[in-house]
């Protein structure tokens, strides 16, 4: 018997042994997975932040618009962060957020807002002491991920203790005296498994939990949830409880949205109200701490009655523990749901912009940089412009649809707007409907149609240094012989001829014959090497029909091909991102700012005027009639058998192009100026116009020609301000309706066709 007693005690002492070096082994891992912990944090992509100032160009609208993209919500009190109230038809009141910039912190404050006529004319903080400049903060586009997670993480003490004191009454009353693991809750639990014969009820506490959200599989056996109790005692041992409780609040799981997983109270703030955590009220607080039990089961927008009677029952809890008054839970518990219905995320809302950006980015920075490093991405976007662009597609298919244009409604459209002396992207929509589907303004390639003949005037231009707006050109059928044998004859939109019309005419109503005669004149080799030289490719076999627009071109290279002509010239490389700051506030410099001249400052200018003159005179009419006093140049596209609809328009600063068409690529019998011009005609009456102002270069002068290209008197009756080059002037004559030929030297179609 003493034989058995001293082996008994040996194999005891020999397991102790293993079972303590084990748990030596287990507690060294734990530490070093613990400390070495980080949760992964995409990059964040912002768009840019709207600065308020006097004299800033805004409307209330607009600025509502940035606000409910930013989430702020309208209150009819004082403001608190994240909430605004109207307080009469041109004065706003708000509480911003505040955020963290590369060049400083701009803080919460509170601003009172005047606007009159389109401008900020006053602002101040609540006491009326002036500000001079505001930023808000700005509107998260997206927090890129390769993880199919979503985590905006959240500092401890920047919770609010009430949700802190609710989560911890609700899942783990003991948390601040416990070691880990709850005796009490597990013997709960032990009792109602017992009764149900299987494992009905964990009695985790919040420790276990985060260890089996770290580490463990989601298995309900015995084993695994002996070795989270093990791996739950030893993390208390070693770390203090708001260590563990922070790492919780940044890991617990949410909700699902797609592939992703909402991680975090405060990734689910965002993702649930919109909001940031420290805004959230307590019954949104509790609806929170209501989702641990089962996101899925408990999602408030699949099932709002289940969530709320939850949502409900989390408060009596935590009143009954005593950590909220019971007259504050009776009221939370009235309030409704309050979640939208499409996620109030930073998850979906603007997928073609941000796929640019990507796009951007991955010439740069690694897959790993830009899912894991916590990178922040200020980007060009304006939610105001997205806004007006997306609703002015909308509006404009839904039209086509009504009209019996598009009875499927299967048409697609792409939008762009941008900065022309920057090149600054500030909104893309790729498609009907913001689903990260195709993003047609990026990867559509279509044929341009009507929107090469500015660069098919320019080459003729350039080619004859004489020639100007109001140089005279054949406008009567043609026919060209291919390489092949065929015979090409173009014909007009209209199918009627003007015999002769000016450039001028030939730019602003989009004359196809005339564009021919143009380039057969100038020497079809030398327009054409002249398109490609412009960034316009051909097609193989350079086909004369490239003149009329054969080429192909996405929404966004055709975007730059205008910006060039708009900003005298001078191309600027399109770009969507400002500037990226690592995680320690360092901004990383973007792609130095570079800039070529690839069409002479005289032509752009002259080709500038005359797409003026298309929004006065011309094809795009109805969006100069639609602002009236307004100064804009535009240009319509059509290609064959209305396959594709072009809209160009540009004020002083701001680019537009909208394309309307099927991706299959049927007849439509669409036009630039009634499927794609009404998009930017929205689209522009929702912001901040101003008239197009561009100073005249040196060597043109202005004078007034008639419809025939002679120098006469402004008050000629169709008499047209141009300009001309100095070296080369016009006829002149005394008569309003003088002819070039008749009475003054012969025009240079005169001199080259004869007649």
């Amino acid at each position: 018997m003493k034989g058995v007693i001293q082996f008994l005690f040996k194999v005891s002492l020999v397991t102790l042994v293993g079972l303590g070096m084990v748990l030596v082994y287990l507690n060294a891992q734990l530490t070093k997975q613990f400390d070495a912990l980080s949760f992964s944090v995409g990059a964040t992509v912002y768009a840019r932040p709207m600065e308020l100032y006097v004299g800033h160009p805004l409307t209330q609208e607009a600025l509502r618009v940035e606000l409910a993209a930013l989430g702020y919500r309208q209150v009819s009190e004082r403001p608190r962060a994240g909430q605004y109230r109207i307080v009469s038809g041109n004065r706003l009141d708000l509480m911003s957020r505040g955020h963290r910039y590369a060049d400083g912190h701009e803080p919460s404050r509170d601003l009172r807002i005047q606007i009159a006529e389109g401008q900020i004319t006053s602002l101040t903080d609540f006491s009326g002491n002036a500000v001079a400049v505001a930023r808000l903060d700005p509107v998260v586009l997206a927090q890129l991920s390769g993880s199919h997670a979503d985590r905006e993480l959240v500092r401890l003490k920047d919770v609010p203790t009430e949700l802190v004191n609710v989560l911890i009454a609700v899942e783990d009353r003991q948390f601040w005296e416990h070691h880990g693991i709850s005796l009490t809750g597990i013997a709960r639990a032990a009792w109602v498994n017992l009764g149900a014969g299987r494992f009905a009820q964990g009695g985790s506490t919040i420790t276990q939990q985060l260890i089996k959200n770290l580490y463990l599989t989601r298995d309900r056996t015995l084993s695994r949830k002996l070795i989270e109790v093990v791996y739950a005692v030893l993390l208390d041992a070693q770390y203090d409880k708001s260590h563990i409780l922070e790492a919780y609040l940044n890991e617990v799981f949410l909700g699902q949205w797609g592939a992703r997983a909402i991680h975090g109270f405060g990734t689910a703030s965002r993702f649930y109200f919109g909001k940031p955590l420290g805004e959230l009220e307590l019954s949104e607080q509790a609806m929170l701490v209501a989702l641990i039990k089962g996101p899925s089961a408990l999602n408030p927008r699949q099932f709002p009655d289940r969530a709320k009677a939850r949502r409900n029952l989390v408060l009596s809890e935590a009143a009954e523990a005593g950590v909220i008054p019971a007259k504050d839970a009776q009221q939370a518990q009235s309030h409704p749901l309050n979640v939208p219905v499409r996620p109030a995320d930073r998850v979906g809302r603007f997928p073609a912009y941000v796929e640019r950006v990507q796009r951007e980015l991955r010439d740069r920075y690694s897959r790993e940089d830009l899912i894991s490093d916590g990178l922040q991405i200020y980007t060009a976007m304006d939610p105001v412009r997205h806004a007006a662009a997306q609703q002015g597609l909308t509006e404009t298919l839904d039209a086509l649809g009504q009209q019996g244009l598009d009875p499927s409604r299967e048409a697609q459209g792409a939008v762009l707007l941008l900065d022309i002396p920057t090149g600054e992207i500030q909104a893309v929509i790729g498609g009907r409907v913001a689903d990260g589907g195709f993003n047609r303004a990026l990867d559509a390639r279509r044929q341009i149609g009507s929107l090469v003949k500015p660069f098919v005037v320019a080459s003729a231009l350039i080619r004859q240094p004489d020639f100007h707006s109001g140089t005279l050109v054949r406008d009567d059928p043609i026919t060209l012989s291919l390489p092949n044998g065929d015979q090409w004859s173009p014909q007009n939109y209209s199918k009627t001829d003007a015999g002769v019309v000016t450039l001028e005419t030939l730019l602003a109503t989009s004359i196809n014959q005339a564009t021919v005669h143009l380039s057969v004149a100038i020497g079809m080799d030398a327009v054409l090497d002249d398109l490609v030289s412009f960034g316009i490719p051909l097609a193989p076999g350079r086909p004369p029909a490239s003149v009329l627009g054969v080429s192909e071109l996405s929404p966004l290279a055709m975007a730059g091909r205008y910006q060039m002509v708009f900003n005298r010239g001078f191309e600027v490389p399109l770009r969507a991102v400002r500037a990226v700051v690592d995680p320690n506030g360092m901004v990383v410099s973007p792609k130095p700012f570079a800039t070529r001249q690839r069409m002479p400052s005289q032509v752009a200018y002259q080709v500038d005027r005359m797409l003026i003159a298309t929004t006065e005179v011309g094809t795009a009419q109805r969006l100069g009639q639609a602002f009236p006093g307004l100064r804009m140049a535009a240009k319509t596209g059509t290609t064959d058998d209305g396959r594709d609809a072009w809209f160009v328009a540009a004020d002083q600063r701001t680019l537009g192009l909208a394309w309307i068409g099927f991706d299959d690529n049927r007849v439509a019998n669409l036009s630039g100026s009634r499927a794609a011009l009404p998009v930017l005609q929205s689209a522009y009456r929702a912001i901040t116009r101003q008239s197009r102002v561009i100073p005249r270069p040196d060597g043109l002068r202005e004078t007034w020609l008639n419809a025939y290209g002679v120098d006469v008197d402004a008050d000629c009756p169709g008499a047209r301000p141009h300009a001309v080059p100095v070296d080369s002037p016009p006829p002149i004559s005394q008569e309003c309706n003088a002819q070039s030929g008749q009475g003054v030297e012969r025009s240079w179609w005169q001199q080259w066709f004869g007649g």
